[in-house]
């Protein structure tokens, strides 16, 4: 009887610490935001509102205690959020007005080859960049895959406002621009933006096919010794699977980010990129180990949702492509997980079936005594 009083004792304080402080510890090291969102109007129009209302609130509290400096700053703060939400709420209104759905790929790779090739490729199509270094600061996107990872709206939203639209206009304010795109009257722009994301969607869709064809031939050749093994289509489904993710990871991050534990490393100079964002990006290998799944997951939604005033820009990939990074990030990170979930289960059972010997042991011994 003694011996359960002790383990009642010590399974509410490890329950308490485990449901109780642990979760608040990281409540407040972490503090909980919304998670992600790939309706990036609602997303960022929501989050501005949120900084308007702290603004508010902090001048309110400034107001109360008179303090004609705290006033000053804090109106100050409200002004420029209010100012940001204005410009979130424009932004999303005029990618509102845009009909994608009649959209021209002939008439959208016309305007890419006068507008946009001077920064962007498109090998797929046969189109190749003029900037193939990071002079600029990180090598320009090749667009191939942008029709079918990035949300369309987030594309369109991009092109009128990129620094809005990748949430770095902290950082670049309206000097980051595309050019092209200034000087044009709205319905000639949206008409633009429609026939251009409509041909990017066409080039990506042929890409995706074209891509995933190779990877599974390739998959088929690497495993093509294991004819008579029944683990083969197990190994090329796998291989599949990551090649994919890998493939989705370099389009959305690989211009910046390396991974080392899988020998992928930036063709970006660290310097430059340096210089561009103010500090070499991460080597992502262990990101999933020492961040975990959803803080990724929100943080590739909305960068500055979780670390405000990061030169990183918002990625803007839809949820599928999202998905694809996250499981790269965690297969080449943490690819023993599901071994040691595994593990767990049969320690779990191991101790149970201990601790039913040594009390049966106990009572025997115990029972001799009496």
């Amino acid at each position: 009887m003694r011996e359960l009083k002790i383990f009642l004792v010590v399974v509410v304080f490890t329950a308490l610490v485990y449901w109780g402080v642990e979760p608040y510890a990281h409540s407040v090291m972490k503090p909980h935001v919304a998670p992600a969102n790939f309706n990036f109007a609602e997303e960022d129009i929501s989050f501005a509102k949120g900084i308007v209302e702290a603004k508010e609130l902090a001048l309110s509290e400034a107001q109360k205690e008179n303090d004609a400096a705290r006033i000053d700053a804090a109106q100050k703060a409200l002004d420029l959020a209010k100012e940001k939400l204005a410009k979130d709420e424009a932004l999303w209104a005029s990618v509102d007005k845009i009909d994608f759905a009649k959209g021209n790929a002939a008439k959208g790779k016309e305007f890419f080859q006068s507008n946009c090739f001077a920064c962007h490729g498109l090998k797929e199509d046969g189109i190749a960049a003029n900037i193939t270094d990071s002079s600029l600061g990180v090598i320009p996107p090749d667009l191939s895959a942008a029709g079918v990872i990035f949300d369309e709206k987030f594309l369109a939203a991009l092109v009128l406002n990129p620094a809005l639209a990748l949430k770095v206009d902290h950082k670049f304010g309206d000097a980051f621009i595309m050019p092209a795109y200034s000087g044009e009257d709205e319905k000639e722009t949206n008409e633009n933006i429609a026939n251009l994301i409509a041909y990017l969607k066409e080039v990506g869709n042929r890409f995706e096919a074209n891509q995933d064809a190779q990877i599974k031939a390739n998959a088929e050749a690497k495993f093509a010794s294991l004819e008579n093994n029944p683990q083969k289509m197990v190994l090329v489904e796998k291989e599949i699977a990551f090649e994919k993710d890998k493939a989705t990871f370099i389009e959305a991050c690989g211009r910046c980010h390396n991974m080392k534990y899988d020998n992928y490393f930036t063709d970006s100079k660290a310097e430059d990129l340096k210089t561009y964002l103010g500090s070499v990006p991460p080597d992502l290998s262990m990101m999933i180990r020492s961040r975990g799944e959803q803080y990724l997951h929100d943080f590739i939604n909305d960068t500055q949702k979780l670390l405000p005033g990061t030169a990183m820009p918002r990625v803007g990939l839809n949820e599928e492509a999202q998905a694809k990074v996250v499981s790269y990030i965690e297969k080449v990170g943490d690819s023993k997980k599901d071994e040691r979930e595994n593990l767990g289960i049969y320690i779990m059972v191991f101790f149970v079936i201990l601790s039913i010997f040594a009390i049966a042991w106990k009572q025997s011994i115990w029972s001799k005594l009496h």
